[in-house]
């Protein structure tokens, strides 16, 4: 029997509409209608991407960082000046309107330093060094169809990006700022922890053969940037005790990187993904007068844009970590997180079953949380149970019988992603069912909390689910 891969996981869990699942009586696959490369999200999708995005904004609010949204759309223009329509082009979706050329954006950076540019010219010497901006941005890119697999590979997708205009002098503090921020990230709110047996750092350097044709700028300016961030990825790498490689002709265009690849269990065996990137771009701030405005008003200094993204593509970071973990997510982000199971036992105590299940879901719904009540027995209880587990996989799940209700506890199982395993707990109730509850919740929240200052509340009864 083929193993479960990200798709499979995602589709169980309601984030994404298979493409080859037909619509009903319509006759056509959901591919068909979203198109090669685009996927749908489902209803749990939209819990876990606004529950993601209040994480990733509170996050960055928090470490300096100003929140931005900026259209999909663009004039060509803008994305000429950015050196995107010489380098990048075949990448790009491009067409007319009332004969002008747009784009479809298929990077976030010149709308920011279109912001940037605006904010030091409203507010001038008030501005201060390192800019820090970020922004859960939508890009969509080409890729062929060939290359198009679920959510790891795909033409719409979103990133955690932010641009960084800083000070020559301040560059390895800012991108060993960033390292920090992707370490705390990861573990904090993913539970992933990086260490030397499962990451490395990438280092991505041009061809210098083709620098001025695929590579933005002169030969000089590409061999001092490399010298520069190979050896802030050399002193990464020893404080972390991690391992650097170095990938020729991986840069972006406009600069070297830094990619975080960590190795993750997959459907066929341990893989080694990319998460996120730390790009660093000298071409950028040369092309939009940067330099020039930054002195005028800053003081001569000499400026650097550095892209980032801690997570990459949220997409193909998703798909990697439902492949990992087989389909767990954490408790802020999981589609259901509580499921209550209500159990009968053909007793007096079944209506006093029923009535605590229903108080205990409402009490729930009205602190925020997504939650589902599905009624069982003692003889269909085990198989109710494989059904959570394989399909929704909520965090939390409660159980209700008539043992609960007569000594005032709820029965709470509690998965834990270090062990891999469920831990059991018993809690009691008063006159509010949830009040017990909610310590477990808590701790669930506790280190998403420590990470972006906030666990995402977004209520919604998912009973028709399970």
């Amino acid at each position: 029997m083929r193993e479960k891969d990200h798709i499979d996981y995602a589709h169980e869990l309601d984030i994404v509409l298979k493409p080859d699942a037909a619509v009903p009586l319509i006759g056509k696959e959901y591919g068909h209608f979203s198109g090669p490369g685009i996927p749908l999200f489902s209803i749990g999708g939209g819990f876990l991407r606004q529950a993601l995005q209040q994480i990733l904004v509170g996050f960055h609010a928090r470490r300096g960082y100003y929140i931005a949204e900026t259209p999909i759309l663009a004039s060509s223009e803008l994305f000429r000046l950015s050196g995107h329509m010489d380098f990048y082009r075949e990448n790009m979706y491009v067409f007319n309107i009332e004969d002008r050329e747009f784009t479809v954006k298929p990077m976030n950076c010149p709308y920011h330093l279109l912001i940037f540019m605006s904010h030091l010219a409203r507010f001038r010497s008030r501005v201060k060094l390192p800019f820090k901006i970020f922004e859960v941005g939508r890009v969509h890119r080409y890729e062929p169809s060939g290359s198009l697999y679920g959510l790891l590979r795909v033409r719409g997708f979103t990133q955690d990006d932010a641009h960084i205009i800083t000070p020559e002098s301040e560059t390895a503090s800012v991108i060993a700022g960033v390292f920090e921020e992707m370490k705390s990230l990861l573990e904090l709110v993913f539970r992933l922890p990086m260490d030397e047996g499962n990451v490395r750092i990438r280092l991505s350097v041009s061809d210098r053969s083709q620098v001025g044709t695929h590579f933005m700028g002169t030969l000089e300016e590409w061999e001092a940037a490399e010298r520069a961030l190979e050896d802030i990825a050399k002193r990464i790498a020893e404080k972390y005790n991690v391992k650097v490689n170095v990938g020729v002709g991986e840069a972006a265009f406009y600069g070297p990187k830094i990619d975080l690849m960590m190795s993750l269990r997959g459907s066929s065996g341990v893989k080694e993904w990319q998460m996120g990137t730390i790009q660093f771009d000298f071409n950028l701030p040369r092309r939009f007068k940067v330099y020039d405005y930054v002195k005028e008003i800053l003081g001569d200094m000499k400026v650097f844009v550095i892209h980032r993204a801690l997570l990459g593509s949220l997409e193909r970071f998703l798909g990697g970590y439902l492949e990992h973990y087989k389909g767990r997510l954490p408790f802020s982000l999981a589609p259901l997180q509580i499921a209550v199971l209500s159990i009968r036992a053909g007793e007096e105590a079944d209506a006093e079953v029923e009535k605590v299940s229903a108080e205990l879901k409402w009490a729930l719904l009205q602190r925020g949380l997504r939650v589902a009540v599905k009624e069982s027995s003692r003889t269909g209880l085990s198989g109710d149970v494989r059904f959570l587990e394989s399909t929704l996989k909520p965090p939390v799940i409660v159980y209700v019988g008539p043992k609960e209700v007569k000594e005032s506890t709820l029965t709470v199982s509690v998965y834990d992603h270090a062990s891999g395993k469920r831990r059991n707990l018993s809690v009691r109730y008063g006159s509010d069912p949830a009040e017990g509850l909610m310590a477990v919740v808590e701790e669930q929240e506790r280190e998403v909390k420590e990470a972006s200052g906030i666990a995402p509340r977004i209520p919604a009864d998912l009973t028709h689910m399970v």
